[in-house]
């Protein structure tokens, strides 16, 4: 970019967000040069605080592990000296009888369990002035045998042992000494010392030894050690060097007096240089920790920093001015990006008039307003959702593969288990409820129904009721599996006490069907059991709560109702062959097995089963003809006696059938016919809604879309969303409250005029003369 261009942009609006980032910039480069200045003189003090602060962690880790090891001995000290038999130990006159020697036995014996308390103590004594022995685990010896023989301590005999043994020792500890420890060799003993007893320093019985191990002790801070080249000393109150690192100890050349304060940093010379000295203080005895580190070492960070000071301060002066022209340009181009693409997402917006960052808030906030509207919406068709949810369920067109944690909370439903039941209920006299017998009062009807049975299923299950059709209400119950043994109980009791309650206080009468307890890929079934429930032929006299078990035979039965027809026609459009068959098995159950139908509604039944069949494969010239000559050869040659041959080749005509549709269902078409479908159940109250406002929420064209609708499912997109809306009409006509043009609108249309048209068209008869049809409770 040209000097010239420059200028030309920076003269431009003021307004605009180009100019106050380019002096953003240069602002960020002053700072950074001046932090930077002031970064090489801090350098030094910053990365020395810094490592001091990592050794004075490092010291504090190894005080804690050191002083930690001080507590087990003061542990074992304290074990031993509560110990009962020390007591008669230290008063016993020196003469020892038989009992008393077999009583210093045991007691050496009891001793040696003491040893486990740490692994850091080598042994351990206790001196006993009277008889001048000492008494370990398992061992009585005399001073002449232990300190000449066991552990040889170089520069001090058995004598001067004997003869410190005689002085008062507080908790004392001796620096580390060299140690012939009998045939082990040479090792390095610090020693512990603690006059007995205790608590009564005027008279001196005895005294205990310990002897601590000093090279378990330094492997604690040996890694110190190894990392900074340094030396590690252990000091006491009395300048004495109880252990460290370096051979010569000596080198220290530090008092305690001189370490002052809990902990520190102190320079020291010596004659191979400058050391930097730093410590701690145990808070167990006052010990001094000291780790000592040339000071040439400390500080190698310190130097390696203000190296990259310099080199990084004199970068940031160099190509600072170049850098910053060069980001104000590039960091706006994502800011010009962002405007060009508000401007094509709509085309009304125009371009920023001020800052183009206010431009960009009004327009999130118009979003944001869009946005809420648009989840008000969402939230208004929930209800919605979840009963066509419940529905499908119920009537067993829900793939068990879509309960998933986040369909169902989507939906609005929680399921506790996997064992499901349904109870279908029936009002068939509400004309105790409403004097008149209104059919007006229906929805109150309805949702007294549903609340009653809900709580109920709900005080041992959980209970999702949800009103089918007119005058008929299910409860899809999900069980308990805690009380799955008495699932069948509790779905009586429950019957019973709705049918009471309904009774008793609303004067309904009711009837109700129960199913058997199924896992999700059965509630088909368990519908349909249900729904045999609510035949009056599968109840007993007086009883108007029954599960399908509770059965009399009929002369005139016949079972293949409109809900299990519905049903056969949604599994074999889903392409599930298995389940079809299921449904076809049970339905030659019901009316040969389990009843004997008479000879004419066996016909019935037959030409019902291949006349639904001939529905499903209208206008799939490849199937329909095969379909159309088996009803016409079974209608006119049928036989009662090939029964069972018959059903077997339904049940192969509808697998054929379930595996076109399964073939036309696959992969992304499958998906994708799913979600039309299913933003057609949820928009069809729309009245915008058309094949085009569907391609378009799709991002599909009309005529591919319309193709492919007509290919999946044999079914013109148009005629799909009229038999929707018709369908919906058709149940919101049993409701009396509702007039026909305010069902046309509530399923669409502009107006009652196109409604009525397109439903006679389809239906054969105006609506009003179809809610005429509809049965009224007298």
């Amino acid at each position: 970019m040209t000097l010239k261009s420059w200028r030309i942009r920076l003269r431009g609006s003021s307004k605009s967000v180009m100019v106050p980032m380019f002096w953003s910039y240069i602002a960020i480069l002053m700072l950074a040069i001046v932090i930077g200045g002031v970064l090489y003189w801090k350098a030094k003090s910053v990365v020395e605080r810094t490592v001091d602060h990592t050794n004075t962690a490092m010291l504090e880790q190894l005080r804690e592990a050191v002083d930690s090891r001080l507590k087990e001995i003061e542990k074992l000290e304290h074990q031993i000296t509560l110990h009962p038999k020390l007591h008669w130990l230290l008063n016993n006159d020196g003469k020892e009888s038989d009992a008393d020697a077999y009583e210093i036995i045991q007691f050496t014996n009891e001793l040696q369990r003491y040893q486990s308390l740490s692994n850091y103590i080598l042994d351990f004594y206790i001196y006993v002035s009277k008889t001048d022995t000492f008494i370990g685990p398992n061992v009585k010896s005399s001073p002449g045998i232990l300190f000449d023989g066991m552990y040889n301590f170089t520069g001090i005999s058995s004598d001067q042992w004997r003869k410190d043994m005689q002085s008062i020792h507080f908790r004392e500890y001796m620096p580390a000494l060299p140690v012939n420890v009998g045939s082990g060799g040479m090792q390095s003993i610090i020693t512990y010392k603690q006059s007995l007893p205790v608590a009564d320093r005027s008279s001196l019985k005895g005294a205990l030894l310990i002897f601590i191990d000093e090279n378990k002790l330094r492997s604690l801070f040996q890694t110190l050690v190894d990392v900074n080249q340094g030396s590690v000393y252990i000091l006491d109150n009395h300048n004495q060097i109880i252990s460290a690192t370096s051979a010569n100890a000596d080198k220290l050349q530090l008092r305690y007096e001189q370490l002052a304060g809990q902990q520190g940093k102190l320079i020291v010379n010596r004659d191979e240089g400058t050391y930097v000295a730093a410590y701690t203080t145990s808070n167990t005895n006052g010990w001094k920790y000291v780790y000592t580190i040339p000071q040439d070492v400390f500080l190698d960070q310190v130097l390696s920093v203000k190296r990259w000071a310099l080199l990084l301060l004199s970068l940031c002066v160099l190509g600072g001015i170049t850098a910053s022209l060069f980001l104000a340009y590039r960091n706006y181009a994502p800011l010009r990006e962002v405007l060009r693409t508000i401007r094509q997402g709509n085309e009304a917006v125009t371009g920023p008039r001020g800052s183009e960052y206010e431009f960009i808030r009004k327009t999130i906030e118009s979003a944001q307003l869009t946005e809420s509207h648009l989840r008000g919406l969402i939230s208004q068709q929930t209800p919605i959702i979840r009963f066509n949810f419940l529905t499908r369920f119920i009537y067993g067109n829900v793939d068990p593969a879509e309960l998933q944690p986040e369909t169902l909370a989507f939906v609005g439903v929680q399921f506790v288990g996997p064992s499901y039941a349904v109870l279908l209920i029936e009002i068939d006299d509400m004309s105790g409820f409403t004097a008149d017998g209104n059919e007006r009062e229906w929805p109150l009807v309805s949702f007294i129904v549903s609340n009653i049975a809900g709580e109920l299923a709900n005080q041992e299950h959980l209970g999702f009721p949800v009103e089918l059709e007119h005058k008929r209400v299910a409860v899809l119950l999900n069980l308990n599996e805690e009380r799955l043994n008495d699932s069948a109980q509790d779905l009586q009791a429950i019957s019973e006490t709705l049918v009471q309650v309904l009774e008793n206080r609303f004067h309904l009468k009711i009837s109700i069907g129960v199913s058997g307890v199924t896992d999700a890929a059965g509630m088909g079934a368990a519908f349909r059991e249900a729904l045999k429930g609510l035949d009056p032929s599968n109840r007993k006299r007086d009883n108007r709560t029954a599960a399908y078990d509770d059965r009399v035979q009929s002369s005139f039965y016949y079972y293949f109702p409109l809900e299990v027809e519905q049903q056969l026609v949604n599994l074999v459009k889903a392409g599930d062959a298995s389940k079809t068959s299921a449904l076809i098995d049970s339905v030659y159950k019901e009316n040969f097995v389990i009843h004997d139908i008479p000879p004419d509604f066996e016909r019935v039944l037959i030409t019902n089963l291949l006349g639904a069949l001939l529905k499903i494969v209208q206008g799939q010239p490849q199937t329909e003809q095969a379909i159309a000559a088996k009803l016409w050869d079974i209608t006119h040659t049928y036989d009662s006696s090939e029964r069972e041959r018959l059903f077997s080749e339904m049940q192969e005509l509808y697998g054929r059938v379930c595996l076109v549709y399964k073939q036309k269902r696959s992969g992304h078409s499958e998906r994708l016919m799913d979600n039309i479908m299913r933003y057609i159940e949820q928009q069809y109250g729309e009245n915008v809604l058309s094949v085009s406002s569907i391609a378009e929420h799709f991002s599909l064209t009309p005529q591919y879309l319309s193709g492919l609708f007509k290919k999946s499912t044999g079914q013109n997109l148009a005629d799909y969303v009229v038999m929707i809306r018709i369908r919906e009409a058709k149940r919101l006509m049993a409701n009396p409250d509702y007039t026909i043009a305010q069902i046309a609108i509530m399923v669409g249309y502009a107006n009652d005029i196109g409604f009525i048209r397109v439903f006679k068209k389809n239906e054969g008869v105006t609506p009003g003369a179809f809610r005429s049809s509809l049965p009224k409770d007298h």
